[in-house]
């Protein structure tokens, strides 16, 4: 898949968890978006907050060893602890990929 295939793909799924704000009335979401690869345009973790600001943390590119699935399950896991203890909610969290590629998201709602 393009760079530009992935950037389109996390483009509508951004603008879906928007729209969905939008019909919540007064809730805010939060998403984190993790895209585990293993090709040129590696492994990354995008968090997005109900006010738009974004962080971008970088994880390992898969290979055929267990190590960076570690690592990366590690920090994944250590992020999305962060944001619970911030008062979001664990309210979605879907999946996809195949074998050189891993999508996950996860949207959280403030309490």
């Amino acid at each position: 898949m393009s760079v530009v295939g992935l950037i389109a793909i996390a483009a509508v799924l951004l603008s879906f968890v928007s729209n969905s704000a939008g019909n919540e009335g007064n809730k805010k979401f939060l998403t984190v978006k993790v895209v585990e690869t293993q090709g040129g345009l590696g492994s990354f973790m995008m968090v997005v907050d109900e006010n738009g600001k974004q962080e971008t943390i970088e994880l390992e590119k898969l290979a055929a060893k267990k190590a960076p699935f570690i690592n990366n399950a590690i920090m994944i896991n250590n992020t999305l602890n962060k944001i619970g203890d911030k008062g979001y909610k664990l309210v979605s969290q879907s999946g996809g990929g195949d074998q050189f590629c891993i999508f996950t998201t996860y949207t959280f709602i403030k309490q």
